[in-house]
């Protein structure tokens, strides 16, 4: 027995129960677990049409007759043209295709028949594969690889997906993900960029342009993304932002010291706040183009100086205490860069000198939660899947969306 737990169309009523019975008959070869699962594999599909089928004819005879359908349609008066539905049409489902009946009602309005069927179970004429089971498909291939959704699929429902289905099914999903800031959250963003393969540009020849709201209850979502060339390209992303962005007066922007973004968001009131989570990991890089070996003592004290500088919470005490942190932190670096000249480390000495300008900006202002970018955990999101692969620029901007939409904003099917 399956009960069926339906939505009414346009309607707060309490929900309706609708039950009744299907009887499938399948082979099994033999008491064999895996014998009855393939056994039941195959019955899946034709007892979820019967399903489908059921529900069908039901709610067309309670909106044909409370008047829901006629609003649907727009019409005054409807009368059916046939109830047994001798015409089928085809539906791509999860578990496969299946046939549902041609339900067609007579408009006299407009002296026309209309094919209902589709309709009532929303789904778009003509449309081979519903948007729900796109959804579907388009989640599961930027969470997986192509072939792993497809033998998933198939081990669970037996039905067979080839896999440019499950790229189109990706593509589509993409198209409907409308990435925007929230006016409702905090003026505190994050952007950023990550190398993505792409066929004919190189190891990682395009660069995928994220930018990242927080949240004021804690955590990020996303508020833009892009796939371009590594020079510029920023202005793509902004600028269907940029009229949200100046609602807020200023906002406050964390990079890893790459000014590029900046070049996007002329008009917008920026503070720039450095993430301290990257200076001790530039640091490091600077050390070895200066030649200092690792695990020196000259390497130990700079990078422990660094971590103890970039060491910094959200401070709640009064304006003074706050004012004397800094300074405090700043002489220290100031101490540091002097080391870094003494010893004729310029790459160090000249990174160091360039990042203390923003290094505590929005601590300054008291304004910053956490001054470490949330976002390095969206590129290591985005980068599980597309390091998997070989992507076209479409389908590599289309999967990371998807991946980013569904763990950072909430997007599910």
């Amino acid at each position: 027995m399956l009960s069926i737990l339906p939505n009414l169309i346009g309607k707060e009523e309490s929900r309706m129960k609708l039950s009744f019975s299907v009887t499938i008959d399948i082979d099994i070869n033999s008491a064999n677990l895996k014998d009855i699962i393939e056994g039941f594999k195959k019955a899946l599909r034709p007892c979820f049409q019967q399903v489908v089928i059921k529900a069908l004819r039901y709610f067309a005879a309670k909106y044909m007759g409370d008047g829901t359908l006629g609003r649907m349609l727009g019409s005054s008066k409807l009368t059916w043209k046939t109830s047994k539905g001798n015409e089928m049409t085809s539906i791509q489902t999860i578990f496969g295709k299946i046939q549902v009946p041609q339900l067609q009602v007579k408009d006299h309005d407009r002296g026309t028949r209309v094919y209902i069927s589709r309709l009532i179970l929303g789904i778009k004429p003509r449309v081979r594969i519903p948007q729900i089971t796109v959804k579907m498909i388009g989640l599961m291939g930027s969470l997986a690889s192509y072939r792993v959704v497809r033998k998933i699929t198939g081990i669970f429902s037996g039905a067979s997906i080839s896999l440019m289905s499950i790229v189109r099914s990706i593509r589509k999903t993409a198209r409907e993900i409308d990435f925007s800031v929230q006016e409702g959250e905090s003026n505190e963003f994050e952007a950023d960029g990550t190398g993505i393969p792409v066929r004919g540009a190189g190891k990682r020849g395009k660069e995928l342009k994220v930018l990242a709201q927080r949240k004021k209850g804690g955590g990020i979502r996303i508020a833009g993304m892009e796939l371009g060339s590594y020079k510029g390209g920023w202005e793509k992303l902004f600028n269907p932002l940029k009229e949200s962005l100046k609602k807020f007066g200023e906002i406050f922007l964390i990079t890893d010291g790459d000014t590029s973004p900046l070049a996007g968001l002329k008009g917008v009131k920026i503070v720039l706040q450095r993430c301290l989570f990257h200076i001790p990991h530039e640091a490091k890089y600077t050390l070895w183009k200066d030649g200092v070996k690792r695990k020196t003592e000259q390497w130990k004290h700079i990078i422990s100086q660094i971590l103890d500088i970039t060491n910094v919470r959200r401070i709640k005490e009064d304006g003074g205490i706050a004012e004397e942190f800094i300074e405090q932190k700043l002489r220290q670096l100031s101490l540091l860069i002097a080391y870094c000249r003494m010893n004729g480390y310029s790459h160090t000495e000249g990174y160091l000198s360039e990042a203390k300008a923003d290094l505590f900006s929005g601590i300054e202002r008291r304004v910053m939660g956490a001054t470490l970018s949330y976002i390095e955990r969206v590129m290591r999101t985005v980068n599980m899947r597309i390091n998997v692969g070989k992507w076209s620029s479409e389908s590599a901007l289309a999967v990371s969306k998807i991946r980013a939409a569904y763990y950072y904003n909430g997007f599910d099917v």
